[in-house]
């Protein structure tokens, strides 16, 4: 398992923006709040197949970290959550969690459905996440690696990768996962 600190102190920070209630505990409920604020923030309904895709692909990553965890109750603590990230980071079968969590928030971007993510989408979903507009517009800046204007969704999913094994503590992916 990868221990290198700054990516330690990154999924502590993300521990920190999951658990809105402050109980020193990430549970699904924490999580179920972030897919509410997508869900809200792009005025879907439940039964459209983006908020279902959001759902699914969330809960699939709490159920990998609460088995990653060895976890007996309905909370991860800090220090479980961590290790659970970094096991489920380093995940490199075919179902990858966290990876389908970024596919997921990929399709709710695209709101064109056009396979890429304009500014202006990316735009919308930073509202949505609570991020101020000149924080967002470099981060879609440093998501769009070739720099045609457009985030598509290997970029997008490289960013996340990039959140969760590399050195830089401030990459641009954590966005994928609510970090503002």
């Amino acid at each position: 398992m990868n221990t290198n600190p700054r990516i330690a102190a990154r999924f502590g920070d993300l521990f920190d923006v999951l658990d809105t209630d402050n109980d020193k505990a990430v549970t699904w409920a924490d999580y179920q709040r972030l897919v509410d604020l997508y869900v809200a923030g792009y005025g879907l309904e439940a039964e459209d197949p983006r908020a279902q895709a959001i759902q699914s692909a969330y809960e699939s990553m709490w159920r990998k970290l609460v088995d990653l965890s060895g976890a007996q109750t309905d909370g991860l603590d800090r220090d479980s959550f961590v290790g659970a990230m970094h096991a489920a980071s380093e995940d490199r079968s075919r179902s990858n969690a966290a990876e389908a969590v970024a596919e997921a928030v990929f399709d709710l971007l695209d709101v064109d459905g056009d396979g890429r993510i304009s500014e202006a989408e990316f735009l919308v979903y930073a509202k949505t996440l609570g991020a101020d507009e000149a924080s967002a517009r470099t981060r879609f800046a440093h998501v769009d690696t070739d720099g045609d204007g457009d985030i598509n969704r290997e970029e997008f999913v490289l960013s996340a990768r990039q959140y969760l094994f590399g050195d830089d503590i401030d990459s641009p992916g954590g966005f994928v996962f609510g970090v503002v």
